[in-house]
């Protein structure tokens, strides 16, 4: 989990991996505090039989994915924002599929969306990368680290969903598993920011190989 400034909604995320059905003895929490200015270091500390806390000047985002997957210690790797929540079977039905697979690179659950006012249950497509999440997927570790972690581009996740695809197949599972916090007013406002790493990953991949990956409207509106 990397967090910044998020005191507000990481204590109902912390405890939604309380409750992990999975035992506790198989998995561990690694929170990337990234230079908040909140009380995120307070309620981490409050926390801290769940979890392990990192506390880092401000790098942003992928600089602090990096450093979880560098202290991870786990056969499988999974990334929660701080303001998002789990269900209590997310983790145990997860790590239960790529057992079952050992050639998979990671698997991939449905979700809920949440926008404030109610939930959308979204469907995983496997055959659209711009249907998946940054997080609620659960990666083999070492995959990760074999295609070089997460690099610099805004859309981090489709970058590095693009660079594991050659080393195994993605599994779906079904059930919304993970709750995802659309902030709207945030979206809007980074229009530009949107579409400007649209373009950047688009000069890194070339476009078509973009669109085989999938279909996403804001994809095409930003390549015109």
């Amino acid at each position: 989990m990397a967090t910044y400034n998020q005191a507000a909604s990481l204590p109902e995320t912390l405890s939604s991996l309380r409750v992990q059905t999975l035992s506790p003895d198989h998995w561990e929490l690694i929170v990337i505090n990234d230079g908040s200015t909140d009380a995120t270091k307070e309620i981490l500390h409050r926390n801290s039989k769940l979890l392990r806390a990192f506390h880092q000047p401000n790098q942003g985002l992928v600089a602090s994915c990096n450093t979880g997957l560098r202290l991870a210690r786990g056969k499988y790797f999974a990334r929660i924002d701080s303001d998002d929540l789990a269900a209590p079977d997310w983790l145990e039905r997860m790590a239960a599929a790529l057992e079952m697979v050992p050639e998979a690179s990671c698997a991939v659950p449905d979700r809920y969306e949440w926008d404030g006012a109610g939930k959308q249950h979204v469907r995983a497509e496997l055959d659209n990368l711009y249907s998946l999440t940054a997080c609620g997927t659960l990666f083999r570790t070492e995959m990760l680290h074999a295609i070089g972690g997460y690099h610099p581009f805004y859309w981090e996740e489709y970058d590095l969903y693009l660079r594991l695809r050659p080393l195994g197949r993605f599994l779906h599972v079904p059930g919304p598993l993970y709750t995802y916090r659309r902030h709207t007013a945030a979206m809007t406002q980074s229009r530009e920011a949107r579409h400007q790493g649209w373009r950047e990953l688009a000069q890194a991949w070339g476009e078509q190989v973009l669109r085989t990956a999938g279909m996403n409207p804001e994809l095409e509106e930003a390549l015109q």
